[in-house]
């Protein structure tokens, strides 16, 4: 199925992910404290990005979500070329608050180097897990096969992403305890949304017409 332009709310979704995807860029590495152990400030609006995926790939398929994945490299990537411009471009004399902007920004391509990669490979595995588990499932289990695949999805995001894209900006020391309370922070998101995004698949379904099992689709992460 690739005609996904002649869906109602596709699109919809689709700015959602690039929403999130964007906002990530230059806040994910303001560190924050959560029991004493330092996270990263996006572990509040970051798993939405999850939601978005179960439900692109519950309704329209893993070759839809898988679409949206790219878009959303693209729009990090785009975005961290105009980062580095505003970063560089000299400031007019009467600006003075260049250093801040630059302190700020100049972070952004380590951040979305290993940002974009790891939403990458969180996102497709959490696409490819929830799109087995679909077919194996018959459809069934809804619920579980939402919270699984985000369990695999958030501990390999969450994973590569503080080891890589927060150093310099993480001390080491607590690179696993971060690692495994981002997870779970991020998890519980899913869960207690579990409800709404449930009833928000169904609804998609119902208006769309589609339901679609990946019995035959090509799990290439690669293409687009």
């Amino acid at each position: 199925m690739s005609d996904f332009g002649r869906f109602k709310h596709y699109n919809d979704l689709l700015l959602l992910h690039i929403f999130f995807a964007l906002v990530c860029i230059p806040t994910s590495g303001k560190m924050i404290d959560v029991f004493g152990t330092p996270l990263s400030v996006s572990i509040f609006y970051f798993p939405f990005i999850y939601i978005v995926a179960d439900l692109l790939t519950e309704v329209y398929g893993y070759a839809a979500a898988r679409r949206v994945v790219w878009y959303g490299v693209i729009a990090q990537i785009a975005t961290t070329v105009i980062f580095a411009f505003v970063s560089w471009y000299p400031p007019a004399a009467s600006f003075t608050h260049n250093e801040a902007y630059q302190d700020v920004l100049s972070t952004a391509p380590q951040l979305v180097l290993f940002g974009t990669v790891a939403v990458f490979l969180g996102d497709i595995s959490n696409n490819y897990v929830l799109a087995r588990m679909k077919v194996w499932t018959q459809g069934r289990a809804q619920g579980l096969r939402f919270v699984v695949s985000t369990v695999v999805g958030q501990v390999v995001n969450t994973a590569f992403f503080y080891t890589f894209g927060l150093w310099g900006l993480l001390s080491s020391s607590f690179l696993v305890q971060s690692i495994a309370l981002a997870s779970v922070a991020k998890i519980l998101v899913e869960v207690v949304m579990l409800p709404v995004t449930i009833r928000t698949a169904e609804w998609l379904k119902d208006r769309e017409k589609v339901d679609v099992f990946d019995t035959e689709t090509d799990f290439n992460p690669l293409k687009f």
